[in-house]
């Protein structure tokens, strides 16, 4: 039986990203920030896949990736645990500079420095019982910072020869509830830039493929969208600095 995990899952790609796994065949942890608002879709999905006969399952766990110490507690509920998909989904777009409580910004901790920090503590759990006709996966959406593109070509190097890929995807402009401003524009945006977005579903469809696919394109690292490879000059001097 095959485990991801998965941030944000009760948010607009979120939910996609869940149904999908599990229909695939994956148990299922949700790392989530209020585990009280994501409890009516937790219990859709219980009510959906849980069955007696089944072998599923489906756990929720309370995540704050602006907290280093939400991240080593979440890492030490898991401990012993084998996790084969880690999908970092979960992301803010903050109206104003807001910062954590170890006094960084928290946007730029939440998209970049604790999903690495996440992957550190989790490795263990991913390095447990790999069958050899597949490999332990990692995978990020919507990289949105270049830092983040190429630490993931960083961690992808590391550990290859683990057996854990690390990809990154982007999914595009995605109608999700992140895009509103919360003031007199938003109607305005509803109307003229709404109807250009992508549903959740289909922004939510490469880092699903990534997840369930037997093998990828390629070998080890790399960024994809619309289940394609993407292609960039990459200066591996970066990479590792």
């Amino acid at each position: 039986m095959k485990t991801a995990i998965v941030t944000g899952a009760d948010g607009g790609m979120g939910r996609e990203i869940c149904r999908s796994l599990l229909d695939n065949g994956y148990s299922l942890i949700m790392a989530c920030l209020l585990p009280e608002a994501a409890m009516p879709f937790f219990r859709e999905l219980q009510e959906q896949y849980i069955h007696p006969e089944g072998s599923l399952a489906i756990r929720m766990l309370q995540l704050d990736l602006a907290s280093f110490g939400s991240v080593r507690s979440f890492a030490s509920v898991l401990k012993g645990k084998t996790i084969n998909r880690l999908i970092h989904n979960a992301g803010i777009l903050p109206r104003s500079t807001r910062l954590t409580e170890d006094g960084a910004r928290v946007i730029f901790t939440l998209s970049c420095t604790v999903d690495f920090g996440l992957v550190f503590r989790l490795r263990p759990s991913f390095l447990t019982h790999i069958p050899k006709t597949w490999a332990g996966r990692v995978i990020r959406y919507s990289h949105t910072k270049q830092a983040l593109y190429y630490a993931s070509l960083s961690l992808a190097e590391r550990y290859k020869s683990k057996g854990i890929q690390v990809v990154t995807t982007d999914p595009g402009a995605v109608d999700t509830p992140l895009v509103k401003m919360n003031n007199a524009f938003d109607p305005l945006v509803n109307i003229i830039f709404r109807p250009l977005l992508s549903s959740p579903a289909r922004g939510a469809s490469t880092a699903i493929w990534l997840a369930t696919a037997r093998e990828l394109p390629l070998p080890y690292g790399g960024t994809y969208r619309k289940c394609k490879p993407r292609r960039f000059l990459v200066d591996k001097n970066v990479c590792h600095r």
